[in-house]
């Protein structure tokens, strides 16, 4: 990648930035007249802000029920537990921009090796977990029948990576013909389990993008050459270790085929937020 091309954050004073580039003089010392009115206009905003605050939890304290819109009760602020937690570690990562030049390892026409590359992000994403850790979980899940003390889980990040694999694998119909969709004017029976199948992952996607939000911010930085400013996608981003991720999981793969057939009755506590259609 280029210089032109690569992210530089953009941080820093602009005019230490200018005066490296020796586009400008150094800046003219403050005058008791400057030092005076800085000081007013901080008394001012600290004024202000005090007033804000006060308003801020004057709301809070008169309407907390219309502020509130979550349907889960008590301590919804708290992160929802998952045995995987304790597998979690952030980074700091930059995604491929995904054009010519930043392509990803993933951007490969569809073949055997493809195929494989994708399989290997979760292949092992149905788990095993305790009982105790079962017991936990916001939702009650089924004990895995033959595997006593143990319950069948699995991590939504590999839900989400196979329903992405099966909207690529609709993306080229040639390749995967099991997995051709029905178009708006031409909806084909055979077709149906694909077509519910892709969209269905669509938006389950679209919920998990929107539920989990990245804050991180794209950026405009200015191009000399191009005598333009232009966006720049390949910007940081603080992520959890998928790899830790899929570690942890993998320490945890099923070591019976599941029977869904078989239901087996415990005492785990169904917590108060249980939905019904589990």
């Amino acid at each position: 990648m280029s210089k032109e091309q690569e992210y530089h954050p953009l941080m820093g004073d602009p005019a230490e930035l200018e005066d490296e580039r020796g586009d400008s003089p150094p800046p003219a010392k403050p005058t008791w007249m400057s030092k005076i009115s800085r000081g007013v206009l901080v008394g001012l905003l600290a004024v202000e802000t005090v007033a804000l605050a006060v308003t801020i939890f004057a709301l809070f304290a008169r309407a907390p029920h219309r502020l509130t819109t979550c349907t889960v009760p008590a301590k919804s602020h708290e992160v929802l537990y998952s045995p995987a937690l304790e597998a979690v570690e952030h980074e700091v990562g930059v995604y491929n921009v995904g054009f010519e030049g930043d392509l990803s390892p993933f951007q490969m026409p569809s073949s055997p090796a493809l195929d494989q590359k994708w399989s290997d992000l979760y292949n092992f994403g149905i788990s095993r977990i305790t009982k105790e850790e079962a017991a936990r979980l916001p939702n009650k899940t089924h004990a895995i029948p033959g595997d006593d003390g143990h319950y069948i889980a699995e991590l939504d990040v590999f839900h989400n990576l196979h329903c992405l694999n099966k909207v690529r694998m609709a993306l080229d119909p040639d390749y995967y013909p099991d997995w051709r969709v029905s178009t708006t004017n031409n909806y084909i029976p055979s077709q149906k389990n694909a077509t519910e199948h892709v969209s269905h992952c669509i938006d389950w996607i679209r919920q998990s993008l929107m539920c989990t939000s990245d804050t991180s911010v794209i950026v405009w930085q200015w191009h000399r050459m191009l005598n333009t400013s232009i966006v720049k996608g390949n910007i940081a981003h603080t992520c959890r270790k998928f790899d830790k991720i899929q570690e942890w999981a993998k320490d945890r793969t099923m070591i019976l085929p599941y029977d869904p057939t078989v239901h087996i009755e415990d005492d785990i506590v169904v917590p108060i937020f249980h939905n019904d259609f589990n």
